[in-house]
């Protein structure tokens, strides 16, 4: 009986280990991947802004890509992560519209009062205007547990 409890806790314990080794490992790729997109598109935006002499279209696209418009800064946050899950902006939204839909009836006020922010952050970020953060992604995936509502 000891020789069992024992083996079966051992295969836990390294069962356990293998998963926060490899979700550790995940992560890691991922910010490689995200510093060598980062270091791509700034060598891109260096070599366009020395060829926008060249031609005046170019340099329009080389002024709003560093003035940082709202079309480059959205593109810019849909590619961020915000929890574990890898969720991005798009899928928050998505996430949020679910959990409101099914488990509050559709009412932004009651989601709202779930997740102990303000109606019109609700609706901003429904309709995918307002940037949601990762706290809300959280909340919003327990609450999705608590009430049966399948979010993935």
């Amino acid at each position: 009986m000891k020789k069992k409890f024992l083996l079966f806790s051992t295969a836990g314990i390294a069962a356990g280990l293998l998963y926060a080794l490899e979700s550790n490992r995940r992560k890691q790729s991922a910010n490689r991947e995200l510093q060598r997109d980062s270091e791509s598109s700034a060598n891109g935006k260096a070599s366009a802004i020395s060829g926008a002499t060249a031609n005046d279209s170019t340099a329009r696209g080389v002024s709003a890509a560093r003035t940082g418009n709202e079309k480059t800064a959205a593109i810019e946050t849909e590619a961020h992560q915000l929890d574990d899950h890898g969720t991005d902006q798009a899928q928050a939204s998505h996430i949020l519209k679910e959990i409101r839909d099914n488990a509050f009836g559709a009412n932004n006020e009651k989601l709202a009062i779930a997740l102990g922010r303000p109606t019109e952050e609700i609706e901003q970020w429904t309709n995918g205007d307002g940037l949601i953060d990762g706290d809300v992604v959280l909340k919003a995936r327990a609450l999705a547990m608590q009430r049966g509502v399948d979010v993935e």
